[in-house]
């Protein structure tokens, strides 16, 4: 209870409150006797101090001293039964006034032990009916999950219990539930402010209070908010209120709710796991070959959203676990890691959704499958697929730039049966896996057939290095000036079908110079140039360089 509550006891009706009356909406949580001016290393917080004064009644310049270490040390205030003093001394009281810290003189005729004992009882009592209003909250919150109810139902009960408008936001800050308060306009321009306040509150297990402004209806410029935790945090249970200070019986209702919202959360959340995983099932079902059959998949893939709009594609999502700025790599438990592939799955879907795809969304350990339908898609296959490209960019730079997560794509070709879906999925992963080996992040890589590039980056740059010096042996021996003269020759050479004349005009030299450096070329490496197997060996060789040089 606070101290001008306290001060309503019968024992304390008397007494005067002689300045320091800012203090006044202090929490009193016990009440102590001060015999002694070194109290100061045995004062415990939210503690109410009375005293006869008597140890000081000569040297008042020490409570002048005392008063501002008391405040500090989260005392409440100090009682002085004028026994001994005629006045409480200026200096005290203008120091008192100043940190704000309440003097309060007692009655003599009451003794201090009385006074002690009733303070006492009187908070005992108060804290008692508190715990047993947070008690019936509970009950009645929780009796509000076993009716059937939920989220929405706790939030409207809280903010009738409390007097004031409540809300409920994701970790995200979307809007989950919010009290009939929020149907005006007047609250519902407040949510900019709301959010973006509670974006900033930290993540720990208890209610904190910052301030909305001069804005609110009703002098409601203060926000208490309480975290909802599960495996991790899941959001905040907000309420307006009119004063910065947190009173106790508020705070311990609005504790219940959020302890019963996060017991609702996990129950949701086992529910959802579930169904998930016999999606998954069905994907790996799908993937292994295990589903021939066109109508049986239709039949069990229906449930789940999967379309039977054909043509389709397989779409692969990764996260680039190296770039990855947000805490979504290297979660402390399996608890944790599920809890954000789930946040994950649900911001990949929202993205998808928000475009109007038709889709079904798998997850795979560590990969997310999206079986999207591009049935209704009338443009040329170049012009659909430059579409498609440019909407996983946009989805891949908001998630980077919004929610710190760097993810790639792989895309498989479309198919006309739902029975190729395991085509499509190993296109899309081996696109995923040609563009993750050459070290490109946050990318959108479409399955093409392979060029000669990218089944030679499939060999290890050891046996690309040792292929590409077996092929030019002592040219590469050369100084670095005339080796590049040679090897331009030579490249050139090739690139005109092995014309010298062309060659000559493209190098402006001389056409016996040019046969003068493909002769001294044949030397050095022992190969013919107007062979077909050494002309073939020396094309390769030039894809090999550029692959080595990228390294």
């Amino acid at each position: 209870m606070i101290l001008a509550e306290l001060l309503k006891i019968p024992f304390l009706l008397e007494s005067k409150v002689i300045c320091g009356f800012q203090g006044l909406g202090r929490t009193v949580s016990s009440v102590n006797m001060m015999d002694a001016p070194d109290i100061i290393d045995f004062v415990k917080p939210d503690e109410l101090l009375i005293t006869t004064a008597y140890a000081l009644k000569d040297h008042p310049e020490e409570l002048v001293a005392l008063i501002p270490e008391l405040s500090a040390a989260g005392c409440v205030g100090l009682g002085i039964k004028k026994r001994f003093w005629s006045a409480i001394p200026q200096e005290a009281i203008a120091v008192a006034n100043e940190v704000g810290f309440p003097l309060i003189e007692l009655p003599l005729n009451v003794s201090l032990g009385d006074l002690i004992n009733q303070a006492i009882d009187t908070i005992l009592d108060k804290h008692t009916d508190t715990l047993r209003n947070a008690l019936q909250s509970h009950r009645q919150f929780s009796s509000l999950i076993l009716k059937g109810q939920g989220i929405p139902e706790i939030v409207r009960d809280l903010a009738g219990l409390l007097g004031s408008p409540a809300i409920l936001l994701d970790q995200r800050m979307n809007l989950i539930s919010a009290s009939s308060h929020f149907r005006e306009q007047v609250y519902q321009d407040l949510l900019p402010q709301i959010r973006e306040l509670a974006s900033q509150l930290p993540n720990e297990d208890r209610t904190s209070v910052c301030c909305l402004g001069d804005a609110a209806p009703g002098a409601l410029n203060y926000i208490a908010a309480h975290p909802i935790m599960t495996y991790q945090p899941q959001g905040f249970l907000l309420t307006l209120q009119q004063s910065v200070e947190l009173q106790q019986l508020p705070v311990m209702i609005m504790e219940q709710a959020a302890n019963v919202i996060s017991f609702e959360l996990l129950k949701k959340q086992a529910v959802k796991e579930r169904s998930r995983r016999y999606k998954n099932d069905l994907f790996t079902d799908i993937v292994n070959g295990f589903m021939t059959s066109e109508q049986e998949l239709i039949h069990r893939g229906k449930r789940y959203g999967l379309s039977e709009n054909l043509p389709s594609l397989c779409i692969v999502i990764q996260q680039d676990d190296d770039l990855t700025r947000r805490e979504f790599s290297l979660p402390s438990s399996e608890e944790q890691q599920l809890s954000k592939r789930e946040e994950l799955y649900d911001i990949l879907k929202d993205a998808f959704q928000s475009r109007g795809h038709s889709f079904v969304l798998f997850n795979n350990k560590d990969q997310f499958v999206l079986i999207l339908s591009i049935s209704g898609s009338k443009t040329a296959p170049v012009h659909a697929e430059r579409l498609l490209r440019e909407q996983l960019t946009e989805i891949s730079d908001n998630l980077y730039h919004r929610e710190k997560i760097s993810v790639s794509f792989g895309v498989g070709n479309p198919i006309d049966r739902l029975t190729d879906i395991p085509v499509t999925y190993k296109e899309a992963v081996e696109a995923w896996e040609t563009a993750h080996n050459s070290k490109k992040r946050r990318f959108v890589q479409f399955y093409h057939v392979k060029k000669l590039t990218d089944l030679l980056r499939m060999l290890p740059l050891e046996e690309l290095k040792k292929y590409y010096n077996d092929t030019f042996k002592e040219l590469n021996r050369l100084d670095e000036k005339e080796r590049r003269e040679l090897m331009r020759t030579l490249i050139t050479y090739h690139d005109n079908n092995c014309q010298i004349a062309e060659t000559a005009k493209q190098l402006f030299v001389h056409r016996n110079t040019v046969v003068y450096r493909l002769e001294k070329c044949e030397q050095l490496t022992g190969r013919k140039i107007r062979n077909t197997s050494d002309n073939l060996r020396f094309k390769v060789a030039y894809l090999m360089e550029q692959l080595i040089d990228a390294d």
